[in-house]
């Protein structure tokens, strides 16, 4: 019931409300994404005001609150006059938050913010966009190893990525983005017919070194029949199991990157 109050009175535009699992997952996925994960201040501040708002939504946040329970400032001496910390940090969050639903997530179904001169969320819903009904498909095809050893580590990069890539593609599917098909290497044409969908092909070689690798990789507008994006990724390492991994998750990453930008098809 606490959640319908926050979302019948801030929301803009929508009559559904909000329930708490939804919030939780909202905060979630911010968290995850790279630009929360690596700040352990921002992820603990954005964590207290929605965690905040799900257990007193009717009570009132203050500054001097927020400078206690998140920076952990001496109650008996905090003045927030002469200490800033929550007015500097909520401003850092405010900017954080527009840079992700700018970028990661333009496509997020719902959004929080933090308006100016308030130390509470604001949630919003966003209307579905009809475009985002048509997924894009891509299809993985087998990357070839063009050095004399690696075939197997090859191999193994691309399961490794496949699992990466279906993971990334079944969470944004539910956001309205992307759909992800992995099907055997056959001849492009065999992907899902249908214009306006956007059919990619994601291809790659790799080289090996005794202790370095390189995995070049590209995605085929097939209808266009261009490279829309490519990028290399080199490690110093030994080539195996944690490798692979490591570049699996850098390949995935940049290139659900790509996708959150919105593929210009320009």
């Amino acid at each position: 019931m606490m959640i319908k109050r926050i979302a019948d009175t801030r929301a803009r535009g929508v009559s559904e409300p909000f329930v708490r699992e939804e919030v939780e997952q909202v905060l979630a996925l911010l968290l995850a994404s790279p630009l929360f994960a690596k700040s352990r201040r921002m992820g603990g501040l954005l964590r207290f005001l929605v965690e905040h708002d799900l257990q007193f939504a009717n009570t009132p946040l203050t500054e001097h609150a927020i400078g206690i329970a998140v920076f952990r400032r001496d109650p008996v001496v905090y003045c927030t006059g002469d200490d800033p910390v929550v007015r500097v940090q909520v401003g850092r969050l405010r900017r954080k938050l527009a840079t992700y639903y700018a970028t990661l997530g333009q496509h997020d179904p719902v959004r929080l913010n933090v308006p100016a001169g308030s130390y509470r969320l604001a949630y919003e819903r966003l209307k579905p966009n009809v475009r985002s009904q048509q997924h894009p498909v891509v299809q993985l095809q087998q990357f070839t190893c063009i050095t004399h050893d690696g075939g197997d580590f090859t191999r193994g990069l691309c399961e490794e990525l496949s699992c990466r890539l279906f993971e990334s593609f079944e969470h944004t599917q539910t956001r309205g983005n992307h759909v992800l098909m992995n099907v055997p290497r056959s001849s492009i044409k065999a992907l899902v017919p249908g214009r306006g969908r956007g059919r990619y092909s994601l291809e790659g070689s790799v080289r090996v070194e005794p202790a370095r690798v390189r995995a070049s990789v590209r995605l085929i507008d097939v209808d266009q029949g261009r490279i829309r994006w490519s990028e290399q990724f080199d490690r110093n390492r030994p080539y195996g199991i944690a490798t692979q991994e490591d570049l699996a998750e850098s390949i995935c990453l940049s290139l659900t990157g790509y996708f959150a930008q919105g593929c210009n098809d320009g």
